[in-house]
């Protein structure tokens, strides 16, 4: 059995995780994990890789819209890790 002293702290610990991660703190009170992030990490390293690819091969290639095509993905993927952080 807590004290009042311990069981008071913990209060408080419980309502800044509810303030600070209410998300995390509705997780843990119903007993579910947090959605994993692996999946959309693997695909925006994929496009990521596709994206240079693209790049590279459209100043390797006399194709300027190849060169375009990587400009343009690799600016939405600068600008969707930029986006993904500031959350």
């Amino acid at each position: 059995m807590l004290s009042h002293h311990d069981r008071t702290e913990l209060e408080k610990i419980e309502r800044s995780l509810e303030l600070s991660d209410p998300e995390l703190a509705a997780a843990l009170r119903d007993g579910r994990r947090p959605k994993s992030r692996g999946l959309r990490n693997a695909l925006l390293i994929f496009f990521d890789i596709a994206a240079v690819t693209l790049l590279v091969l459209g100043l390797v290639l006399p194709d300027p819209g190849v060169t375009l095509c990587g400009i343009i993905a690799l600016t939405a993927t600068v600008w969707t890790h930029v986006a993904r952080h500031r959350i």
